[in-house]
């Protein structure tokens, strides 16, 4: 009985998805998701890795979430495990240029649990795919730590492309840290798309034969 209604409520919040992946699920923004994200900027372990400097409380969270989702010229999502259905995470569209067709990506995964298990990287491909299916963006960008070999492996693979380096562009640590400036295109997002297909259907001949 008590797995039925567990599946339930699952199911009921999966329901509610906007984005849904076989990993994950990305929906909009709920009440209670601002402790989670609130964790994001003050853990040591996710604020380490995307350079949060000052502490922030559940209320400045809600309240700057609660801006956020005002402003037209950007898209929040709340990142969610299909497998508890458990809020993990945040990804963002920021500073949406509708005319140049082209945005900031944001990502930020809570606990460190979660880390290297496929939930960023689809996150990162559900959030293209909008991008460009969807919201007929031209561009999506980001800026991450050139230390980061992981994510930047994640977001190559995905379609992302280094475009440059911002030298000594943040400090942590006592030390000044280097940034990849990478894009994505539209073409580029396709590319990756037919490679993907290409891969899949030669391994499924392999198979056959």
């Amino acid at each position: 009985m008590l797995n039925i209604s567990y599946n339930t409520r699952i199911m009921e919040h999966q329901n509610n998805s906007f984005l849904l992946g076989e990993k994950v699920y990305l929906r909009a923004f709920e009440e209670g998701d601002e402790t989670m994200i609130a964790r994001i900027e003050n853990h040591p372990d996710p604020r380490t890795t995307l350079f949060y400097a000052l502490p922030t409380s559940v209320k400045q969270q809600l309240h700057k979430t609660e801006k956020q989702l005002s402003d037209p010229n950007s898209i929040l999502f709340t990142i969610c495990s299909k497998h508890n259905d458990v809020a993990i995470g945040q990804t963002a569209f920021f500073r949406i240029d509708w005319i140049g067709r082209m945005a900031v990506f944001y990502i930020g995964i809570a606990d460190k649990e979660n880390w290297s298990k496929g939930y960023g990287s689809e996150t990162v491909a559900l959030m293209l795919e909008y991008a460009f299916d969807t919201l007929n963006l031209n561009r999506v960008h980001l800026h991450v730590a050139a230390e980061n070999k992981a994510a930047v492996a994640v977001y190559k693979k995905c379609g992302f492309i280094q475009e440059g380096t911002l030298r000594e562009a943040m400090f942590r640590n006592g030390q000044y840290s280097d940034f990849y400036v990478m894009g994505c295109l539209k073409k580029d997002w396709k590319e990756v798309q037919t490679a993907s297909l290409q891969n899949y259907t030669s391994d499924k001949r392999t198979q056959l034969n």
